[in-house]
């Protein structure tokens, strides 16, 4: 019976422990408002706002992928994700450009970029045409 509960314990710490610091930081975010702009400027083409656990699942898979260097290619738009009505990670995204699709946001005071995956851009792009499919 203790070796039962040991091996549970154990496998419960090594299964948290493989979350990524992007996944633990958002961890119970219950809205999300994403901002599109004219490429490269602050004035706003749409925004969207949500609270679908769904859909903010998948954006933050979608910003939590391969690493990347940060290039100076403008951004987009921006998505900030809310636990509680608080802001809790502001992320900007450029998604138009296919040669520099990314994403950059800081946890812990250091700044991340990840690139984009296609299925991202193509979601985002869905989003901002007014389609929603998640």
């Amino acid at each position: 019976m203790r070796f039962s509960l040991f091996v549970f314990i154990l496998l419960f710490v090594t299964a948290s422990c493989n979350r990524s610091a992007l996944d633990k930081h958002l961890a119970g975010c219950d809205s999300l408002v994403i901002t599109f702009n004219y490429p490269d400027t602050d004035s706003v083409i749409n925004s969207i706002s949500t609270t679908d656990t769904k859909a903010i699942q998948k954006l933050k898979q979608y910003i939590d992928g391969k690493k990347d260097t940060a290039r100076q290619c403008g951004f987009d738009g921006n998505m900030i994700f809310f636990r509680d009505q608080q802001q809790v990670l502001p992320v900007v995204f450029k998604y138009s450009n296919e040669s520099c699709r990314q994403f950059l946001y800081e946890i812990n005071s250091a700044v991340s970029s990840y690139s984009m995956s296609n299925e991202a851009a193509d979601f985002l792009s869905s989003l901002v045409e007014g389609r929603s499919w998640y």
